[in-house]
């Protein structure tokens, strides 16, 4: 506002109208960015807690943000950026460096370790699963 030339106490009385209206509020902020990071990003809660700290952020407004994320739904996202990395590795997880490697990425995405430890295993079952199912399918 300074730069279009608006005295400051001029700019107080719109940010404080504004701030009135919830135009400005660091609550929708935060869940607005929470939302955006996890649905369009694939960020994990902990990469998108730092960036919330990052712009500033009560930790009331943080809190209530990472609150809001469904547990089905982040669970789903984690999901498929952890498959997707896995699809797009040329070693898959056949040895220990390559799971290592995709479980960095998924720090790296701000997944809790527990839930990318969770996601590789659940990887590793279902494909020894179908591996598995082909081999009593071939010796019928």
């Amino acid at each position: 506002m300074a730069a279009w030339g608006v005295t400051a106490c001029d700019a107080d009385k719109v940010i404080h109208k504004l701030e009135e209206l919830n135009f400005v509020d660091d609550f929708r902020f935060a869940r607005a960015y929470a939302h955006d990071k996890l649905e369009y990003s694939g960020w994990g809660r902990n990469k998108i807690i730092q960036g919330l700290w990052a712009k500033r952020l009560p930790r009331q407004a943080i809190e209530q943000s990472m609150s809001e994320i469904e547990d089905d739904r982040y669970m789903e996202v984690a999901r498929k950026v952890i498959y997707a990395k896995i699809r797009q590795s040329k070693e898959g997880i056949a040895t220990f460096e390559a799971r290592a490697k995709i479980f960095r990425f998924a720090m790296q995405r701000g997944f809790e370790t527990a839930i990318a430890s969770e996601i590789i295993k659940e990887y590793v079952r279902d494909l020894e699963d179908e591996e598995a199912e082909e081999y009593t399918e071939e010796e019928a």
